[in-house]
């Protein structure tokens, strides 16, 4: 049931995609932007010359059944830490505050873009989004960022493919090793050495929850240059481990306590 609902979503998307092209879509499929996700795949995956001449939609949908090579050529081989050699407080705090159903839907989460939607109107700006973990992962390593009904799409797509073809834990190991955590560091490997001059694995919770937030704006909440948004959003990922029991009220109320530790 999985596979075909890949298989629908990424029909749906190939359509869109053909249905709101530019007339320019012979040009703009050889520009530079658009080569620039082949030429960067790692020498294990093959790169056939059958695979440039494919589609485009065919293209992402290759792609994202090599997401682990590709995500492993993203970032220096050294760099990359799997989930064991972190800190157990780490992908929890991920999940709680980017995807809190990361381990029951399938790629897509509906009940999280309602959610989303209805608490934005709330509060009359965008608080909280809707993108699952996997959709994050495959906006950052396969598509360009475009705003468009086309590419939203595609994202939701080719997340159900990544999802058939990846465990969950391999999803989450991928999404921590290449996301842009701020200060120059991608992975949280460099993150925990820039930030916290530790290894991933030494990351008490409260600093696991601050490179938890950090996704979300990785520029913005850069704790060198706004220590206290960076703060904030902390605690935010605190309130919700808490909320999800993933730490108990005294766990809490001490990591709320403690200091950030950075940048000032």
């Amino acid at each position: 049931m999985r596979k075909l609902l890949c298989i629908l979503v990424l029909l749906a998307g190939a359509l869109c995609y053909y249905v709101t092209r530019p007339s320019t879509i012979h040009e703009k499929v050889g520009a530079p932007a658009e080569r620039a996700v082949l030429q960067t795949l790692p020498r294990g995956v093959p790169q056939d010359s059958f695979v440039r001449d494919l589609p485009r939609p065919l293209q992402l949908a290759w792609q994202g059944w090599h997401i682990r090579e590709i995500a492993r050529s993203r970032i220096p081989r050294e760099d990359w830490v799997s989930l064991k050699d972190m800190s157990p407080w780490l992908p929890k705090a991920q999940v709680a505050v980017e995807d809190k159903r990361f381990y029951s839907h399938h790629g897509v989460d509906p009940d999280g873009i309602i959610r989303a939607t209805l608490v934005n109107i709330q509060n009359d700006e965008v608080v909280e989004g809707a993108s699952t973990i996997t959709q994050q992962l495959v906006k950052n390593l396969l598509l360009e960022a475009d705003p468009s009904l086309r590419r939203k799409f595609t994202e939701a797509g080719l997340a159900i493919l990544v999802e058939a073809r990846c465990s969950k834990q391999e999803i989450l190991e991928m999404y921590l090793n290449t996301t842009f955590l701020g200060a120059g560091a991608t992975g949280v490997k460099q993150a925990s050495q820039v930030y916290f001059g530790k290894k991933p694995k030494d990351l008490s919770l409260p600093q696991s929850a601050t490179l938890a937030g950090l996704p979300y704006a990785p520029t913005a909440l850069n704790p060198y240059n706004n220590w206290q948004g960076c703060k904030k959003r902390r605690n935010l990922v605190l309130n919700r481990m808490a909320e999800q029991e993933m730490i108990t009220p005294e766990q809490l109320e001490d990591a709320l306590d403690s200091p950030l530790g950075i940048g000032k």
